[in-house]
């Protein structure tokens, strides 16, 4: 399946970010703690999707803010006007865990777009568009996704705040990247202990020697 030129681009400057060691890495206990408007990507693992809550809303087709709808107009509080394109964005609350911790986020638009491979409009014409609240095969494609997800930081959150996603990356080649710059690669690690063997093995042979 050949990327969105937006998707694409997005890849590119991730992948960009990782390799330059730009991008900064982040626990999610850690991030818990800071208190300063910052932006940092945390590993981890999707183990919830919340499912009692609409996971997609309709959009002016023009800014993509959500519209407020009365009778048969829908209004645009940002564009100042009623909107007659619509469409449908998603908004997707899950629960991302690393090795130690767990915290709820938030995804929007792109980065859910990322995950399932589809745009929301494309869902709602499968489903109808009553079927605001996530299907199974929906939220299964979500389940267990393992990846990279940049979290904004903001003051004037509480602890127990959703993070909202910015940016998220299941790519193999930034993911191999990542742990390149940042988990020695196991064969240094093997060449390693065999070195410290063989130095191990050279001083007992000297100590017969002696």
């Amino acid at each position: 399946m050949d990327m969105h030129p937006d998707i694409l681009q997005e890849f590119h400057e991730i992948y960009s970010e990782f390799s330059s060691g730009k991008a900064v890495v982040r626990t999610l206990s850690t991030l818990k703690q800071l208190r300063e408007d910052s932006v940092y990507w945390v590993e981890g693992t999707i183990i919830g999707v919340e499912r009692n809550k609409e996971f997609c809303y309709l959009a002016c087709g023009i800014c993509g803010k959500k519209v407020d709808q009365a009778a048969d107009r829908k209004w645009c509080w940002r564009c100042q006007a009623f909107t007659f394109t619509n469409i449908f964005r998603y908004t997707v609350e899950i629960t991302v865990a690393d090795e130690l911790d767990t915290a709820k986020m938030t995804l929007w638009n792109r980065a859910t777009q990322k995950l399932l491979g589809e745009p929301a409009e494309d869902v709602i014409s499968r489903y109808g568009d009553t079927a605001r609240v996530m299907p199974d095969d929906i939220a299964e494609k979500i389940l267990e996704k393992e990846g990279l997800f940049e979290v904004v930081i903001c003051t004037q959150r509480s602890y127990d705040d959703v993070f909202d996603v910015s940016r998220l990356t299941i790519d193999e080649e930034i993911k191999d990247v990542y742990i390149m710059r940042n988990y020695p690669p196991a064969y240094e690690s093997s060449s390693e202990d065999n070195s410290s063997q063989s130095t191990m093995d050279y001083a007992e042979e000297q100590d017969r020697v002696v």
